[in-house]
């Protein structure tokens, strides 16, 4: 899965296996190899790799299919509709979360 998934990024991103290689410091057959899944990538080639994409380590392990980490963050108001919220350890309830998603909603109307 990590294999299909590291090609489909480099091919996307218009990316040589030497332009990878280089970036993360290995010769561009351990890439193939990691395309190719003879070889396995340490976590930090991981990291770096998802860096580059733009994208979580889960995605390139095939763990989830969302490759935007960030997602949860950029809509507020799909965030807030998520169980178990907290602040600073504190969880929320949803009686507790409604005032801020209205005030969230004055903020936008007003804009």
């Amino acid at each position: 899965m990590y294999g299909q998934r590291l090609r489909f990024l480099r091919k996307s991103h218009k990316y040589t296996l030497e332009y990878i290689g280089e970036k993360i410091g290995i010769a561009k057959s351990s890439y193939g190899g990691y395309e190719s899944e003879s070889k396995k990538p340490p976590l930090d080639k991981l990291i770096e790799l998802a860096k580059i994409y733009d994208v979580s380590v889960d995605y390139i392990l095939g763990i989830t299919e969302d490759p935007d980490p960030k997602k949860e963050r950029k809509n507020i108001s799909e965030f807030l509709e998520k169980d178990n919220l907290h602040w600073n350890g504190h969880p929320l309830s949803p009686h507790e979360i409604e005032p801020i998603k209205q005030i969230f909603k004055l903020i936008v109307r007003n804009k």
